[in-house]
């Protein structure tokens, strides 16, 4: 017989007090109670915890409203994201022509003054300058003295002007758009000259048809990982695969660990950016972000100095030797991940409808690695993936899979089984999602995430394969990004 819990059988009990390594529990007396100092360091653990989980998802204010109506911000006034939209929407024209030439756009035309100007260049390009013109008209009506509607819409009506004359667009007008508008500009200065608009056509042919194979990849991908979540479920409902984890009883070290590390990261995450701003140009803001991950982990010393055996809290973690099969077992996590990131990616496009109908702002993802990928250099690029598909995997999976899973795990191993087992992963990949920068409204589909590496922890008992999982999952991101947004 299997010696660990089955993941529907019975559950484990206080009687069951001896810690990983088989070492009587020290924190717990006799009647298999926490005494009041080891409470107390759970409470606060917790208080910590919920404290660096503002602290990491808060954000410094942008400027004012007041601000922004006396001011235009400098540079380009879109995001990454706002170009790929339009690039889409122009690359999907030929590949799909039975879809309304504008439907992928759509999201441009209820943003603000400057997304919805791009709106008006690619309607004119897509459908009619006769159209884009309206969409000019009802944005001056809406948008007053707004000085970014005051300095962009006479240069898109001088380019739409043009094209009505049969003359090319003035020159100040189309260096102003491309500027301030980035790909949509260039496709305004690219209005009437047929050689330009059909590279401009095949390059975001290109990038289209790169997001429909990563997509088509996910969906197989996600297919299986369905299959196999519905024969994990299976198996562990006939007694045929067990659960690897052990519920510890001296989870509350493990809770003071990951408090400790939330703020010890996000210390060395702001001193990293700090070096990077005192050698810009050097390349060391991501060096630094490497090396501060691995350096975060000198945390792990902690359950040590709490009287843990350094071998009992690599068992109780999950932080085994990588075996053979990890590898396999991880990219077969990765795709069980995926049904869960589905789920989140539907919960988040609810919530960004909601947003919508509220502020009439369509919020998007934001993350520092995505924006660092854009025309960085080579070595750069190696960093970024380095950063991405390494150092964050590693660590992440060991503190959020490995310490924190192990706590919750602990803390509820009096409950059924199943349901200690659903807490931990839902407490701890929401926690893992919380602190990401993409935002609140993208926590779901990054919870699913984790919630699918929770699984891979369960399955598996060592972390590794939640760690190749994770770094699968970065991988495939950063070159979507990289291939859709670099150049």
């Amino acid at each position: 017989m299997n010696d660990v819990p089955s993941f529907i059988g019975s559950t484990a009990t206080a009687s069951d007090a001896m810690s990983a390594s088989g070492a009587k529990n020290e924190v717990f007396g006799g009647d298999g109670e926490l005494r009041r100092g080891d409470r107390l360091g759970l409470i606060l653990a917790w208080v910590v915890i919920l404290i660096g989980i503002v602290l990491w998802a808060w954000k410094p204010m942008g400027p004012s409203e007041d601000a922004l109506e006396t001011e235009v911000p400098s540079g380009l006034l879109l995001s990454q994201q706002d170009e790929m939209v339009g690039k889409l929407a122009f690359g999907m024209r030929d590949l799909s022509p039975m879809l309304p030439p504008l439907q992928q756009a759509e999201i441009l035309s209820t943003g603000g003054v400057a997304q919805r100007a791009a709106y008006a260049i690619l309607e004119a390009e897509l459908v009619g300058i006769d159209p884009a013109r309206e969409e000019l008209a009802s944005i001056l009506a809406e948008s007053g003295d707004d000085p970014v509607a005051l300095m962009l819409l006479p240069a898109v009506t001088a380019v739409f002007d043009a094209l009505d004359a049969g003359e090319a667009p003035p020159v100040a007008s189309t260096e102003l758009l491309e500027e301030r508008l980035g790909w949509f500009g260039r496709l305004a200065s690219a209005m009437g000259r047929p050689e330009e608009i059909s590279a401009i056509k095949a390059n975001a042919k290109s990038r289209t048809m790169t997001l429909l194979g990563g997509v088509a990849l996910m969906f197989i991908a996600g297919l299986l990982g369905f299959v196999g979540l519905i024969i994990l479920l299976v198996f562990g409902l006939t007694g045929r695969i067990t659960s690897k984890v052990i519920p510890v009883t001296r989870h509350g070290v493990y809770a003071e660990t990951f408090a400790i590390w939330l703020l010890l990261m996000l210390l060395l995450q702001v001193l990293a950016g700090f070096l990077a701003s005192l050698f810009p140009g050097e390349g060391l803001g991501l060096l630094a972000s490497i090396q501060a991950f691995f350096l975060s982990l000198v945390v792990l010393a902690w359950p040590v100095f709490r009287g843990i055996e350094w071998r009992a809290v690599r068992r109780d973690i999950g932080l085994e030797r990588p075996r053979l099969l990890d590898v396999p077992a991880g990219i077969a996590s990765w795709s069980m991940a995926l049904p869960f990131l589905l789920i989140g990616g539907v919960m988040t496009f609810g919530l960004t409808l909601l947003i919508q109908f509220l502020t009439n702002e369509t919020p998007q993802p934001e993350h520092p690695a995505q924006q660092a990928a854009m025309n960085a250099s080579g070595w750069e690029l190696f960093q970024i993936f380095v950063l991405a598909s390494v150092a964050a995997p590693v660590v992440e999976e060991i503190m959020f899979r490995g310490v924190l899973f192990s706590h919750l795990r602990g803390a509820t191993r009096r409950w059924a089984l199943p349901l200690g087992i659903v807490l931990a992963a839902v407490i701890s990949s929401v926690i893992f999602a919380a602190i990401h920068p993409q935002g609140f409204v993208f926590i779901p589909p990054l919870a699913g995430l984790g919630i699918g590496f929770c699984i891979a922890r369960e399955w598996r008992g060592s972390i590794v394969p939640a760690m190749v999982a994770h770094g699968v999952s970065n991988g495939i991101v950063m070159s979507l990004n990289v291939l859709l947004f670099g150049g």
